[in-house]
């Protein structure tokens, strides 16, 4: 870290917000200046592309079919990004269409290897033209330094993209416009390589991380051969640092563990290709990352969703297990039996033999200095009987600071239990999390032929209240028991969402809820009141998030204590014939 990025991170942690406008974003003005002299010492390393090329062909288009729908989409002018599509003939790139994000992800360019990868199998000279026209059209309207597109994130993922799409292309682009990307490209390095996302940490440093590494390798001069030392002796320390000894990812969102995956395994597989492996320990890190990757998603591809976890928001689980196998010498494996991520805090339990699947939440929100992705989930869990999800985390729907964001955070839109009407972590804005639920896993083993996993929590604003869950059964039955000591007299209320897939209805004091040839019978026991809510709005419950920006209403239980006197209350799960 260089002594500017420690003065400011010194700056942000002491809040001494002042010395950010006065130091850092003076000097980062007179930086935006650089970049286009120093790009101009850069030069492309010919002699090492046909080994890159080679490796990022190796690692496959993944699903030929959607990338060939959405390179059409792009050449004719619909760009689809978070389930919200735009036509666009002419791209004003220093506005926002519809919001920050998914200007964001116009900016990223990720579309410029549906376009690359859809030249290669059909050999159609147009998506090649398409990619060379929004190139150079984002270098005419986003003049160095300004807009979104220079915001450090955005420069990583578009710099590497395009340095992707110029080896997938080859000698399918001319030589002027393919050297005017390039060029284009080691500017955009040279500004991020002096605007790296301290003051973030977590996965836009690593992204920022990986842009390096790959322009190191791509470009030859003395700036690049910086880029390249900074960025490996930078891979490593947030190697170590965000992937946990138990392979898992900090942040704790299965989707940030896919996303961060992905990118570590494409720096392995370009740096053997460059012929500057990285070494045993970092590798075995990875490969560890590999293995916890089989836990956080179902052999389908879905992600168990906590946290903030999406499906389609990060890398196909079937193109990782390649990519991986190229890599690490392993692919993404498929767990039996009882699974643990310790230092994470993720536990459960997989029957492969009859589709039982059982992962839990026992871990702290997130790391201490960055929790920004968590979601007040502790205690939460995800349960699949027959091979079919049952009970699911709500998700996230996106990162605007509306009441879907309130509501995919909070504890009511887990299934767990919520004490005197108050979060289990202090939650506000979009990303801001400060006093945080203790959480500890007391045991999680086998039991009986089946599993049991015991875990307390104690919320942010009570440290006298520890609410303790055991969650223990097998196959088909299930049961969760909840106490919670201390907090006399305050309102209990505990949730249970099911897939939306499910239809719900009532018998008696019990819930029987079907969908296609799975049925389960939810039989609470020591509560006193019983809510079923779907899509409602007022207030926000009953909602899943299968991706970003897609809300589908999905059957949410409120299980409700008036006065709370320390007993046992939960429910049982157990599937049943059909009705």
């Amino acid at each position: 870290m260089g002594a500017l990025e420690r003065v400011v991170l010194y700056a942000r942690t002491a809040r001494h917000l002042r010395w950010e406008q006065w130091v850092y974003r003076p000097v980062r003005r007179i930086q935006s200046r650089l970049p286009a002299r120093v790009a101009a010492r850069c030069g492309f390393d010919g002699a090492v592309a046909p080994a890159l090329a080679a490796a990022v062909q190796s690692w496959g288009a993944g699903d030929v079919e959607a990338r060939l729908r959405r390179a059409d989409d792009v050449v004719s002018g619909t760009f689809r990004f978070l389930n919200h599509e735009e036509r666009l003939p002419s791209i004003a790139w220093d506005r926002r269409p519809v919001s920050h994000l998914w200007s964001y992800n116009l900016h990223y360019f990720d579309y410029a290897l549906d376009l690359a990868w859809a030249w290669r199998h059909t050999g159609d000279a147009r998506y090649a033209a398409r990619f060379v026209e929004l190139a150079e059209s984002w270098i005419r309207g986003c003049p160095a330094g300004r807009g979104d597109g220079w915001e450090p994130y955005p420069v990583s993922l578009r710099t590497v993209n395009w340095v992707y799409a110029v080896l997938l292309f080859g000698e399918g682009l001319g030589a002027r416009p393919r050297e005017a990307i390039l060029r284009s490209a080691a500017e955009q390095l040279a500004f991020l390589a002096r605007r790296l996302e301290y003051h973030i940490l977590a996965n836009h440093l690593l992204k920022n991380v990986k842009a390096l590494v790959v322009g190191g390798a791509v470009f030859t001069g003395r700036e690049a051969a910086r880029w390249r030392a900074k960025g490996r002796r930078l891979l490593r320390r947030e190697l170590f640092e965000q992937v946990l000894p138990d392979g898992a990812h900090y942040e704790r969102a299965p989707m940030y563990h896919a996303i961060a995956l992905g990118d570590l395994l494409e720096v392995v597989s370009l740096l053997d290709a460059a012929g500057e492996p990285v070494a045993d320990a970092a590798r075995e890190r990875v490969r560890r990352m590999a293995d916890a990757f089989g836990v956080l998603s179902r052999p389908d591809g879905t992600l168990h969703r906590f946290n903030d976890s999406a499906n389609a928001g990060a890398p196909d689980r079937r193109w990782l297990d390649a990519l991986a196998r190229g890599a690490v010498g392993q692919g993404i494996p498929a767990p039996a039996g009882v699974v643990a991520l310790p230092d994470a805090g993720f536990h459960g339990f997989v029957d492969p033999a009859n589709g039982a699947r059982l992962i839990v939440d026992g871990g702290a929100p997130g790391p201490a200095y960055q929790p920004g992705h968590s979601h007040c989930g502790a205690l939460s869990f995800e349960l699949d009987l027959g091979g079919r999800p049952v009970v699911v985390d709500s998700g996230v729907h996106g990162y605007d600071g509306d009441p879907f964001r309130e509501y995919a955070r909070s504890t009511r839109a887990h299934n767990t239990v919520m004490i005197a009407d108050r979060e289990q972590s202090e939650v506000w804005g979009t990303f801001r999390v400060a006093r945080r639920a203790a959480v500890r896993v007391v045991t999680a083993e086998p039991a009986g032929g089946g599993y049991r996993f015991a875990g307390a929590c104690t919320p942010y604003h009570d440290r006298s209240i520890v609410h303790r869950r055991v969650i223990e059964g097998s196959g088909d039955a299930w049961s969760v028991t909840d106490v919670v000591a201390g907090g006399a007299g305050a309102v209990i209320r505990s949730f249970l969402h099911l897939h939306p897939d499910f239809r719900v209805e009532r018998d008696g004091p019990a819930l029987v809820a079907c969908a296609g040839d799975v049925c389960v019978r939810i039989e609470p026991f020591g509560i006193e009141a019983l809510e079923l809510r779907r899509g409602s709005r007022e207030p926000v419950q009953g909602w899943y998030f299968e991706e970003f920006g897609s809300a589908v209403p999905a059957p949410a239980v409120e299980m409700r204590i008036r006065e709370n006197h320390g007993r046992p209350f939960g429910y049982r799960i157990r599937r049943v014939g059909r009705r």
